[in-house]
This record gives structure tokens, C-alpha cells and sequence, in this order.
């Protein structure tokens, strides 16, 4: 029998993935646009010209890079209209506008945050709201090995501190996120590539969507459990 196809809720036009370097993100938007049937707005960093850079002195450049994935995902998600249309249920997209802050926190200095801080403020007025937030956790060896092996150039040899130091700013930006329903998925134990199984679960998930932050702790397709530990939390 053909397993009924899951919907989104009905508010629910503008779904944003979100996590550390390396845990997935691009690759679960994907999956979920074709799903849900979905415009998808995908950020692509190696378009950054001091990113590679950045990665070998990131004191010297990091206000170079920062800015430009400022503007960049300013540019981009105020000419791509998120809202329904007549060909798509909603917009899916790999970060939201607001993760900015994360990494403007994490490797600026104060004086080069103070003016960040000044410009983010005046463009975030025009960026549209999320609906709903997916945020994607793994632990830093599991960030580490997926990284690896996506094989990006600029990527070689990524400083284990920063993926730690990055690792806990975004759960502290989360801990703290309030602004819509959050679903928080630890993902170490899954692969929502290579087993389907795996991935409707995730859809499951986020179709059961509820007020405030949901947890969703998998055991894995790996580990013996059919559906994984379900533990969903409000605050």
C-alpha cells in the first residue's frame, strides 16, 4: 500500500534548515523541496572570494567575509519572494538570515561587530520571517568526517576549535530562539540520504510541528529502532 504523502501545516509558506558547517542543510532542503514541493533558496558560500582565505587567517579576514554573506543573503532572499505561488506550496531554504549574527558574534572584534551590528539592524527590516526553523545538530567528529568527505578545497584541513566554538554559539542562538516553531534534530546517528526510512521520519517530524521547540532525538537506521527515542519538549 502507497504510504499517504505528508503535508505541511497550512501556515507554514517559508521553512528554513539550519546548523553548523558540514551537518546537512543543503542536502535536506533539497530533499524536502522535492518533497513538499517547494521553491528552494539555497545559500552557495564558495561564491565568497575571501572565504578560502579567511580559513587560513581568520582574524585578518573575517570582517571581508562577513560582510559579503551579509549582503549577499540580503540580495538574495529580498529579490526571491517566499510566499505561495501557483506552481509551489511553499519555500525552503538552507539558512535563514538571522544565523548571520552567529558567526558575526564568533569571529569579529568589537569594534568591527559595533558597525556589523549597525548595518545587519537597517537590512533585516526588509528580510521576511520564517515560518518554522529545522535546526540540525552533530556532534564536532561527526561535522568533521562530513565535511571531509564533501571534499571542498577551501574546506582542507578545517580547524577542529572553530567547528567546537561554532557548534556552541548555534546552540546557544537556539537555546534562546523564540521567534517561531523550532524542531532540533540530533542527526549523528541517522543518514536522511541513503535511507529513505530515515528521511520520512524527518518529514514526519516537521509535519507534526508544534508551538515553541520541538526535540527530535533518532536512534538511526543503524541502531535498531524502527522510528528512533520521539522527545518533543515546549518552552
Amino acid at each position: 500500500m502507497k504510504k499517504k504523502r505528508l503535508r505541511l501545516p497550512e501556515n507554514v509558506t517559508y521553512l528554513c534548515i539550519e546548523g553548523v558547517i558540514g551537518v546537512g542543510k543543503t542536502t535536506l532542503s533539497q530533499l524536502l523541496a522535492e518533497e513538499f514541493n517547494a521553491r528552494i533558496v539555497l545559500e552557495y558560500a564558495e561564491e565568497n572570494p575571501f572565504l578560502s582565505d579567511f580559513y587560513q587567517d581568520r582574524s585578518s579576514l573575517a570582517f571581508q567575509t562577513q560582510l559579503w554573506f551579509l549582503l549577499s543573503r540580503y540580495r538574495q532572499l529580498t529579490e526571491t519572494s517566499v510566499q505561495q505561488d501557483l506552481f509551489h506550496a511553499c519555500t525552503v531554504s538552507d539558512y535563514m538570515f538571522a544565523k548571520d549574527r552567529i558567526f558575526a558574534t564568533v569571529n569579529l572584534d568589537e569594534n568591527e561587530l559595533a558597525l556589523y551590528n549597525t548595518i545587519a539592524g537597517l537590512l533585516e527590516r526588509e528580510i521576511p520571517s520564517p515560518d518554522f526553523v529545522v535546526y540540525l545538530q552533530a556532534s564536532t567528529d561527526v561535522l568533521l568526517e562530513r565535511i571531509e568527505k564533501r571534499s571542498r578545497s577551501f574546506e582542507h584541513n578545517m580547524d577542529r576549535r572553530y567547528i567546537e566554538t561554532l557548534s556552541q554559539a548555534y546552540n546557544h542562538f537556539f537555546f534562546h530562539y523564540t521567534r517561531t516553531p523550532l524542531l532540533i534534530i540530533n542527526t549523528n546517528d541517522i543518514d536522511f540520504v541513503n535511507n529513505r526510512s530515515d528521511f520520512e521520519e524527518i518529514v514526519e517530524q516537521i509535519c507534526q510541528t508544534r508551538a515553541g521547540t520541538n526535540y527530535y532525538h533518532p536512534l538511526g537506521s543503524g541502531s535498531g529502532g524502527k522510528n528512533g527515542d520521539k522527545k518533543f519538549e515546549d518552552r
